[in-house]
């Protein structure tokens, strides 16, 4: 339960943090699609991964959640490939760590495996 907890607090800060750069742009580099993204799509996104961060803590919830976020880092990722830009480092590592909840394996699941 210790892990499962550790995971969501990550991926919900994580989320947290890339949906506030979307309105105040923070992280360095930034987004290289930026520039080629609507500003209003762009901030659309940016409340959607805020609200998935905080979603990922109801659960019942959670694994919607963390499949269609799956989908999204995935979309992403090769929207990014499709124009050549490569920094992809972080919607790879979102995609392992949603799917880990999706998936939740008995490692994650600690007591709740031996039963």
């Amino acid at each position: 339960m210790l892990i499962k907890n550790i995971l969501i607090a990550l991926t919900s800060f994580f989320l947290l943090m890339i949906g506030a750069d979307r309105f105040l742009n923070f992280m360095e580099p930034p987004c290289t699609l930026m520039d080629g993204i609507s500003n209003s799509v762009w901030m659309f996104l940016g409340v959607l991964t805020i609200v998935g961060g905080i979603l990922i803590w109801v659960s019942a919830l959670r694994k919607y959640v963390a499949g269609f976020l799956i989908i999204y880092m995935l979309f992403y990722t090769g929207v990014h490939i499709s124009k050549a830009t490569y920094d992809i480092g972080g919607a790879i590592f979102m995609t392992v760590l949603l799917g880990l909840l999706l998936w939740n394996p008995s490692f994650i699941r600690g007591k709740e495996a031996a039963l």
